[in-house]
Order: structure tokens, then sequence, then C-alpha cells
């Protein structure tokens, strides 16, 4: 374009010259086309930094300019000296890319939108006059102080935040009511003993074992032979944070009960747990197969009950439970030792069942003439003396000190329902021999002994099985 009066062309700024090591000093032009110095710019990065492409790179800032430039997506472009490593920087909205450096040719420098006719920066105007004729990212004016009243707003409403998180904390709290005490538990959960409420009760204890007896029926039951009366809990201090003994006294049935319970805390919820309120039934081995039931309720081999009062009963009618009772009150483990010992036996009736099927099976053997039998008065290898033993020709008699075996048989329960005896019944037995073609009458002294005779009563028709 040629230069008229009414077209002037811009004069441009001179080249900056070096103020000062890896210092650089701008030039800018005012309106009134005078130049004027600008702040030193940060020194060129050097040759190392130029390789440098990552976040690390170090960010070029304007005088005057708070915080890093923004680059371009344009690579290459150079600053005064040397090239400037990594993007070149944005231009300002509207404003042509990177502008050439005037005066040093093939020299760019990351002004946008440069206008020659921009004032010159000052830093101390207020607020700062952009540089570089408007570049982005001039410090902006100072803030004005904030009035009393919008600490003191800011001030109440910090105040309020605390006060809500307060009552979200407190009031809950309050509604809760006052904390639950060991002595509390133990109270709570003898009181849901009484009032036969097993999962109330289960409440405030670990069911660490077989449950099959924790139910309403079984507590219902227990009630029913001996109600709990008379709850006393003394309040105990606290003195441990995780665990702590609690005496109380009630009745079972009338019966007096003072004991300890251990109660302990453990977990991060803060309720106590009752240690050792359930107690252990253990003594029901032998009991296979004789349906043994606990308040009415199928007992397993080992078995967890609340105190209480309990009856044990077989559901195979030859048989009942040896002792005096088969109703126990049991309000400790201590008491539950009792149970440790008990074992099935035959009634009256099954035992005189016993012995009749046993002396039947006995008198039908005997009955036999063959040198084999059932029960185990075999003769096929006794001794006649050469002679050889002739089948059919035995002769088998119960002796009168057999007969009152038999009538006196002592029954033992071998293995649950299972019934046998150890007592010896005495037959006395003769037989023939043949030797070359003659026959002889031997009588037998020793050998052809009965087995043992067993009964399992559980069986649909129990009968005499000889082992």
């Amino acid at each position: 374009m040629t230069e008229t009066p009414e077209n002037p062309q811009p004069t441009p700024p001179s080249v900056p010259q070096q103020s000062g090591a890896g210092d650089h000093v701008f030039e800018a032009v005012t309106s009134s086309g005078s130049a004027e110095q600008v702040a030193p710019v940060p020194p060129a990065f050097s040759a190392s930094d130029s390789d440098r492409t990552d976040a690390t790179q170090p960010e070029f800032v304007a005088p005057g300019v708070q915080g890093p430039v923004v680059p371009t997506e344009t690579q290459g472009q150079s600053y005064p000296d040397q090239p400037y490593p990594g993007d070149a920087f944005a231009a300002a909205p509207g404003a042509s890319p990177v502008q050439p450096y005037p005066g040093a040719p093939g020299q760019a420098y990351p002004a946008a939108g440069y206008d020659p006719n921009a004032p010159a920066y000052d830093p101390n105007a207020p607020g700062g006059v952009p540089p570089y004729g408007g570049y982005p990212g001039a410090a902006p004016a100072p803030k004005k102080p904030l009035s009393k009243g919008a600490l003191f707003g800011i001030i109440g409403g910090a105040a309020a935040v605390v006060l809500i998180i307060a009552a979200a904390i407190i009031v809950p709290a309050m509604l809760r009511g006052p904390a639950i005490t060991a002595s509390d538990v133990v109270e709570s959960y003898l009181t849901a003993l009484a009032d036969g409420d097993a999962d109330a009760a289960l409440e405030y204890v670990d069911p660490y074992g077989e449950d099959t007896l924790l139910t309403d029926d079984v507590l219902a039951a227990s009630l029913e032979l001996g109600a709990i009366d008379d709850i006393e809990v003394t309040e105990v201090e606290e003195s441990d944070d995780y665990e702590t003994r609690v005496p109380v006294t009630f009745t079972i049935g009338g019966q007096g009960v003072s004991r300890d319970f251990q109660v302990y805390n453990y977990g991060a919820d803060d309720e106590w747990q009752i240690a050792d309120g359930l107690i252990a039934l253990s003594g029901f081995y032998g009991f296979e197969g004789l349906g043994l039931t606990v308040n009415g309720a199928e007992a397993p081999e080992t078995a967890y009950v609340f105190p209480g009062t309990y009856e044990l009963a077989v559901g195979v009618e030859e048989f009942t439970i040896e002792g005096d009772t088969t109703t126990f009150v049991v309000a400790s483990d201590a008491d539950a030792e009792v149970l440790w010992d008990l074992r099935p036996v035959l009634t009256e009736e099954g035992t005189a069942q016993f012995r009749s099927l046993v002396r039947a099976s006995v008198e039908e053997c005997v009955a036999m003439k063959t040198l084999t039998t059932p029960c185990g008065l075999d003769l096929t290898d006794i001794d006649l003396d050469g002679a050889t033993p002739v089948d059919e020709t035995v002769t088998r008699t119960i002796t009168a000190e057999g007969q009152s075996t038999l009538d006196t048989l002592t029954a033992e329960v071998s293995s649950g329902s299972i019934v046998t005896t150890y007592d010896s019944v005495d037959v006395e037995m003769t037989l023939q021999g043949d030797q070359g073609g003659t026959r002889a009458e031997f009588e037998v002294w020793f050998g052809g002994y009965l087995n043992s005779p067993t009964v399992d009563f559980a069986a649909e028709t129990p009968a005499v099985v000889w082992e």
C-alpha cells in the first residue's frame, strides 16, 4: 500500500535490545508514535528446553500478565533471539495469529492482534494497560474490598452451617434416648423369655450353634413347665468398655436362680450382647434312631436352649431315658452337665418284649436237626473220634439253667434303638456219627455256642438277628 498523508503507514517499533544477560526489553509505540521501553521479558529458553514437549515445559508469562499464556496448535514459532520451545500462543478473539516481530526478520513474538496505536504498557496504571495492543491475560483491576455487611453475612452463613451439622448429629442422638447399658440388655433378654418371645430374645444373644430349639414353640412349652418370674438385675458400672458381668436373680417354675451374665461390646454399633445367654445341651449321644425330642421338638446331637425347663422324650415306645426324671431346669451351663450321662434304656415292657423275641428265636433254633443253624449252634467241625457227623440227626435241648437265663435276660442298649444281650444260654446236644457205614450216638460236650441276639426296635417289625 502506498503511503499517503491520508493513509500513513504505522511506524513499527524498534528491535528490542538486550538489557542484560538473558533479558529482553521491548519498545512499544504509544499513540503519539514515540517508542517507550517495556519491562524486561523472562529469559529465553535454553537449547535443552526446546526439546521438551511435555506438560513440564516452562510457560511464558508476559510482563504484567497474570498466569500462563494459552498456547495455540501452531508449533515452531520463534521468539526474540531463539526459538520458543513448544506451542506458540493463542491470539485474542478476533485477532490475527502470531504477528511478525518488527525489525527482526524471521523473528516472532506472542502478540495477538498487534495494534501500533494501542497505549503503551503502564504497570502503575490502575488495573494495568494491556501490553502489546490488548494482549489477553493482562492483570485485572484490583477487586473492591468486601463491605462489613458482606463479611457479616459470610460469617453468619458459616455459623448457620455449623449449627445445621451439629443438629444433624445431636438431634438423632436425643431421639434415641439414653444409651442402652449392659444391665438393660440382660433385663430385656430375660423379659423377652418370660413373655415367650424367642425372636426378641435372640436380639440380645449370639445364636452361635444349632438353633433348632430356639423357637417360640419350644419356649412356650418351657414356660408351661415352669414360668420365669421375679427378675432382678443389678445395675453395674461398666468399667470396661468392651466386657462386663451382670449379676441377676430370677425364678424358673418357682426355683430360684442366681447367676452372672457375661456381656460384651466389640462391635462398631455400640450395642451390648450377652455372650453366655444360651445353654448347650450335648448329652444326646446314643439316642440315634429313637426320635429324641426336647419340649416336643426333635433334638440334634448337640443343641442350644434358652434358660428354662425342658422335658426329654424318645419316640420309640419301648424306650425311656435313664434316671429318675426326664424334666430338667437349666439356667446355666453347669445345670446342663446332668444331661451328659443320659442314656436310653428299655422300659419294662420293652425288656419283656426283648426276652420274648429272643426265647422264641432260641427255641426255633434249638428245634432244628441240621448241623448248622442261624443262631450259631453249629456242629460241622466237631470231633467224633473218627466218625463223620450225620446231618439231620442233631438233638438240642435247653437246660433248666438255660431256661432260667432266658427268663431273666439282661437287655443292653448297644446303639440307639438296637438292643442285645451278653448272657449265655446253656443248650445240650447229641447227634449220630458214621464210621465205615456204622452209626453211633454221640453226646456233645464242647462246641456249638449261641451267637449274640440283637433286636432293632426302630424297625417296622422288630425281630432277632444273630450276630
